[in-house]
């Protein structure tokens, strides 16, 4: 078995007063791909925001939000330093290491040959990537992302959930868990699905049960 980089115990989910889930408890192990499926209003966004607050000294939590702007001026290698502002030293400097990590990060998602080019340039897809190597630098153990296909052609969604795939495999993968609508290319992606069924229960389903889970979220 994997490593737990999360352990969920008795997490209740809701938007203010309104409970939406009860009593979750679930782990998220390293090597994870889950993708997270419910109606709108269901409260994906809602269980999402409450792991990444799961910040401990073991496992760093990396949100990656919906529509990020690809502001003009600067590198993809310079996004990526600027989005690791907590480990430069006073001078705005990445170590060597980081350095290092960061063309490797850049290298596992296939877009080292995109370094110098202006972020702005890039396609939704390959700035998907970049927010990915960005949480790769930063040493994440658990990378969430928020809807990361909701704005791709149909080209471009399958290549970033093969990214997502092939980043939970082999050593040293976090875990990915990643929020969708597409679930056909979503499926294909995953080895886990968290449900939030149209009845109202959570449903956690390994890749024997992945079909089952999902098809409860239109039930009514």
């Amino acid at each position: 078995m994997s490593r737990i980089m999360i352990h969920i115990d008795g997490m209740n989910i809701g938007h203010g007063k309104k409970i939406l889930y009860e009593k979750i408890s679930f782990d998220i192990h390293a090597g994870d791909c889950i993708m997270l499926c419910g109606a709108n209003g269901s409260g994906k966004t809602t269980l999402m925001k409450a792991i990444a607050g799961m910040q401990g000294n073991d496992c760093r939590v990396s949100m990656i939000p919906s529509r990020l702007p690809k502001v003009k001026g600067f590198t993809v290698k310079e996004f990526v330093k600027v989005s690791c502002f907590r480990q430069t030293d006073m001078s705005g400097k990445l170590t060597e290491q980081d350095e290092y990590n960061l063309e490797k990060a850049l290298e596992r998602l296939g877009i080292v040959h995109l370094k110098d080019r202006d972020i702005s340039t890039l396609s939704d897809g390959e700035f998907q990537k970049a927010c990915i190597a960005a949480s790769l630098v930063q040493k994440a153990g658990v990378i969430l992302l928020d809807e990361p296909t909701a704005f791709l052609d149909a080209e471009n969604k399958t290549a970033v959930l093969q990214a997502l795939s092939n980043l939970c495999k082999g050593e040293d993968s976090p875990a990915v868990i990643f929020s969708t609508h597409d679930l056909h290319e979503g499926m294909k992606a995953c080895n886990r699905v968290i449900a939030l069924g149209a009845d109202g229960v959570f449903r956690l389903a390994g890749r024997d049960d992945i079909d089952k889970a999902v098809q409860s979220i239109f039930r009514q």
